[in-house]
């Protein structure tokens, strides 16, 4: 995102990346700052055969889908058959030979479903709205005649091919700026497009964990992929270490993503389970109010007040991260102490204030945030007895056989939330 972009995510709350680096330059050597592309004039009958057996990627699982009405998708069957020429189609040469589409979606999308009888959302598609062709009007695919079939299918596309061995982050910038129509795609849906595999799999599922929902507050995860850009941001930092993330974030979530967009199922279970973990313990500290600011106490309001609408994407940064290096028996036990800790943090540290209010990407603010938060936390969780090593199966015996906090006597709603001990020592 650009400086001071805000996302929405529902009606009442954004995702606020303040002073964010994204439009700083890459950082790419010179001899590798090239992009090889190849031109190919392709027949339609090759076309709808590439997406048949998947060699041609239309991105089925892409969040846009289609978006043109019957009429626009007829009048471009229309102007095929009429030998119109139709604006140049761009795909991504992939390593396993596949070519995702990179603009000219919908364009594809028209004739596959013609040719197939139906439109994505089922409806049969039958030509309408034509001006020159007016005879065809109501006509399926295979209303039309052996030679109109023809005609059809002899039509050619220019694809321009940018080859698997471009630089991958020249790669994206290109695919930016094939995207700069009215309906503008954001980073990550660009990602969702380009680096399919296990990893964008992944970001997806995690979307709907029941806790990143709870902070977010909507009922589904959001329709332009905003909580799956956190999400990569946290496994961006979790498994490079705030010591080696380097500006802009943009390029480093999209080498992080490049690189493991294949993981194994050991390491996307890896994963899957650091950021459940670390999602659930953020939840547990502060509720409703995670990875939102604190404004201090004034005058009409002594006690402060949390923001409510805007998810600061530095604090998500800087306790997700930091709550990757512990259990959540190491922190959930002593949730209000920690939370009045951060409290404190965003109230008397005017360096950390100030670092999650501006230029919030820059190395030396990501490292400083990290590194006090992670001192602070160390303190708390190091002046905290050790929980004793009690099993989990009698903590699942005890738990099934009362629900019960022997201290305050409240019911435990969530058998991780809870530790097992001796009332006295």
């Amino acid at each position: 995102m650009s400086k001071n972009d805000s996302l929405v995510i529902s009606d009442d709350v954004l995702i606020q990346a303040e002073g964010s680096d994204d439009d700083a330059p890459l950082d790419i050597e010179p001899h590798k700052r090239r992009v090889k592309t190849d031109k190919k004039d392709v027949p339609v009958e090759t076309l709808n055969s590439w997406v048949l057996r998947g060699k041609l990627n239309l991105q089925p699982d892409f969040q846009r889908q289609f978006v043109w009405n019957k009429t626009k998708a007829s009048r471009l069957i229309e102007s095929l058959m009429l030998e119109i020429p139709i604006p140049v189609v761009y795909v991504a040469q992939e390593q396993d030979d596949t070519m995702p589409v990179v603009d000219g979606q919908q364009r594809l999308t028209s004739i596959t479903s013609f040719i197939g009888g139906k439109l994505p959302d089922g409806q049969t598609f039958r030509l309408s709205g034509l001006q020159v062709l007016k005879e065809l009007n109501g006509h399926s695919y295979s209303d039309l005649t052996s030679k109109q079939q023809e005609a059809l299918l002899n039509a050619t596309l220019r694809l321009i091919v940018i080859e698997r061995d471009s630089h991958p982050d020249v790669k994206f910038e290109v695919f930016e700026r094939l995207n700069l129509g009215a309906d503008k795609l954001n980073d990550q849906e660009l990602r969702n497009s380009v680096y399919r595999g296990t990893y964008n799999s992944l970001l997806k599922e995690l979307s709907s964990n029941a806790h990143l929902l709870k902070v977010m507050r909507p009922s589904q995860p959001h329709i332009r992929m905003a909580d799956r850009q956190l999400i990569l941001r946290f496994f961006s930092m979790w498994r490079n270490t705030h010591l080696k993330y380097k500006s802009p974030f943009k390029q480093f979530m999209n080498r992080e993503m490049e690189t493991h967009r294949n993981a194994s199922e050991a390491e996307i279970e890896t994963m899957r389970s650091v950021f459940e973990k670390s999602i659930e313990m953020s939840y547990a500290v502060f509720g409703e109010h995670a990875f939102r600011r604190f404004n201090p106490g004034e005058s009409n309001a002594k006690d402060g007040t949390w923001e409510r609408s805007k998810l600061n994407v530095a604090l998500w940064d800087t306790i997700l991260y930091t709550f990757s290096f512990y259990e959540k028996r190491q922190i959930v036990p002593i949730a209000d102490r920690v939370r009045e800790e951060f409290l404190d943090l965003m109230t008397n540290d005017d360096k950390f204030v100030d670092y999650i209010t501006a230029t919030t990407d820059q190395v030396d603010r990501i490292r400083y945030r990290a590194e006090e938060w992670r001192r602070r936390l160390d303190t708390l969780v190091d002046s905290n007895p050790d929980p004793r090593g009690f099993s989990l199966e009698l903590k699942q015996k005890l738990f099934e056989n009362n629900p019960t906090c022997e201290i305050c006597l409240q019911r435990i709603h969530d058998i991780d939330d809870s530790e097992v001990d001796h009332i006295q020592h």
